[in-house]
């Protein structure tokens, strides 16, 4: 009967950390810019990266802050001295970013997301009051159920693929050819211009590329496997803008373009970009300034 019981004790163990894993406290990981902001700021702007980046993604964004504008930025499990545990929930995260908007009634509200921050940012809007004062650019969004499975399937064969380029199974020069096609879009090695930019690129990010290693792409992702957008979130007044790149070899531009319609949204296409159109296109978030500061329905894409 020992080895019965030794069995049996084992399992509880094992059953007990797994419901501790999952009551682990959670915090929300949203932090002011600056600290000079007034406790009633005109306008607040939360900066929503996506996985595998920080909101560093949103380049002079962070500059925004000043007495009158309060800039958040939230942070994925993993990043930047995050715990990976618990993991990321979408529906939580927003709900703390709309709690945030809310203890600002008066405000004028910003939601700026980035892949899976803009999947966040879009549910945050459906539990914001009075969201008719809420303006959501939504970057490379990730799109609805099946969008992340189909995605994950899509990576492995990229990244199988970058691994027969190169020659290699070595995690970070297989994640540093991948960078090339999320940076360069699809179809990448077709055109001589795209593929000197790539040789540039390689040499640029050598060793420089956080991985989804360690357990922070399952922590930063897993919750938009099933994700569908709730009734509140499309019920929401805030308007609402998509900014995604024809060539996005993650979330396909038709998918997009059927989410943006459920949101009765504005879609802005991005000719020949990828998935990290921050970084190729350093233009952007000047554009995304001009339309939080322009009239509603004022400012072109």
């Amino acid at each position: 009967m020992r080895p019965l019981a030794t069995a049996a004790a084992s399992a509880a163990a094992l059953l007990l950390a797994a419901c501790a894993a999952r009551d682990l406290p959670a915090r929300a990981p949203l932090y002011p810019v600056a600290a000079e902001t007034r406790a009633r700021p005109q306008t607040v702007t939360v900066l929503l990266p996506g996985a595998l980046t920080t909101a560093g993604v949103f380049g002079p964004a962070r500059g925004w802050a000043g007495p009158d504008h309060l800039v958040v930025e939230y942070r994925l499990p993993g990043m930047q001295g995050e715990p990976l545990r618990p993991p990321l929930d979408i529906a939580r995260s927003a709900q703390w970013v709309a709690d945030l908007a809310n203890r600002h009634p008066e405000a004028r509200i910003q939601l700026l997301g980035y892949s899976t921050g803009a999947v966040i940012a879009l549910e945050a809007a459906g539990r914001i009051q009075h969201s008719e004062r809420v303006q959501v650019v939504a970057v490379a969004s990730a799109t609805p159920f099946p969008g992340a499975a189909l995605a994950t399937l899509r990576g492995a064969v990229q990244v199988a693929g970058g691994a027969l380029a190169i020659g290699s199974l070595n995690r970070q020069r297989v994640w540093e050819e991948y960078f090339k096609t999320l940076y360069l879009g699809t179809g990448w090695r077709r055109s001589a211009e795209k593929r000197e930019i790539a040789r540039r690129l390689e040499e640029a990010m050598r060793g420089r590329l956080t991985t989804p290693g360690e357990g922070r792409g399952r922590a930063q992702s897993a919750s938009l496997l099933l994700w569908a957008p709730s009734r509140a979130a499309l019920a929401t007044q805030a308007r609402i803008t998509f900014y995604h790149g024809d060539r996005d070899p993650v979330f396909g531009l038709g998918a997009v373009r059927r989410l943006a319609a459920r949101f009765d949204a504005r879609l802005c296409v991005l000719p020949e970009e990828g998935h990290l159109v921050f970084q190729s296109r350093p233009d952007l978030i000047r554009r995304i300034q001009r339309q939080f500061e322009a009239p509603a329905g004022t400012s072109p894409c």
